[in-house]
């Protein structure tokens, strides 16, 4: 008996220690009042293909940019880039995994055009993006509690006559983001991130280093739509439609644990019970 409270104890110790080092972010309450030039926080969530809404990945699991270069017109420090951010259960349970980003952006602070960072892109990083744009990955985002949705790049299919015979396809990365924000009463109300094909980086060689340009445009407009009603945005979007929870995995991936933890309740209430015999 006394082994056994030992052993539980131990795995309460480890427990709490785990909680404190892996200490999260505190995520930004949505609705917020924003002053002029406050910072807006951008949360990166997730990346995965179209067709198959379960299969997500962390958003950095992509080469993506961690820090943010300066600029003449953005002299303080990079906001720190890979941080975990606190979820609900039902985050979780979709695959979420909320992170924070380096982009800077401050509310009603009109940006046309602004270099994130430049990389030096790595054969095995291209690899990365071509089997990415390939299986029509999109990547997720987050500015308060609205989502912005948007694809890692794009296959441009060559004339079928001229692609026999040269056996490959063209493949593009989007590297500039335009964020564009719906304001109502000092309240984001709406969120929207559009990719510039003109400024896309043809990623189709992987056999040689590779220099990227990541840039970003963000743009505030004044806004009509009510802060109650800002998810009816979301009813018509294509994305929005596709990333449907898929309630049967989740119902028996529930089962399956209420199952665990009864064995388990069998188990250790046997255990106890010989230990109270002697």
């Amino acid at each position: 008996m006394l082994t056994m409270l030992r052993y539980l104890f131990s795995l309460l110790i480890f427990a709490n220690l785990g909680t404190v080092l892996s200490a999260k972010l505190k995520r930004v309450k949505s609705g917020t009042n924003h002053k002029l030039h406050d910072d807006v926080h951008l949360v990166v969530n997730k990346v995965g293909p179209f067709n198959n809404p379960a299969e997500t990945y962390r958003y950095y699991s992509l080469p993506f940019c961690q820090e943010h270069d300066t600029t003449d017109d953005l002299k303080k420090p990079s906001r720190e880039a890979a941080l975990r951010h606190k979820q609900k259960l039902g985050e979780a349970m979709v695959g979420d995994r909320r992170e924070s980003s380096p982009y800077e952006i401050n509310f009603y602070d009109n940006v046309d055009w602004r270099q994130l960072c430049k990389v030096n892109l790595q054969p095995e990083d291209i690899k990365k993006y071509q089997t990415a744009i390939e299986n029509s990955y999109y990547f997720e985002m987050y500015v308060e509690d609205l989502p912005l949705w948007g694809y890692v790049g794009d296959v441009k299919e060559i004339d079928p006559i001229i692609e026999q015979y040269s056996g490959s396809s063209s493949i593009y990365l989007f590297t500039h983001l335009k964020f564009i924000f719906g304001v109502n009463d000092n309240k984001i109300v709406s969120a929207l991130v559009t990719t510039d094909k003109r400024k896309a980086l043809d990623i189709t060689d992987s056999s040689k280093p590779l220099e990227a340009q990541f840039t970003y445009s963000v743009k505030f407009i004044d806004s009509k739509l009510e802060w109650k009603d800002r998810m009816s945005s979301y009813t018509h979007s294509y994305f929005a439609r596709g990333f449907e929870i898929h309630w049967l995995s989740i119902v028996n991936s529930f089962v399956l644990v209420l199952l665990l933890v009864s064995f388990l309740a069998v188990i250790m209430m046997r255990i106890l019970k010989n230990d109270f015999s002697r």
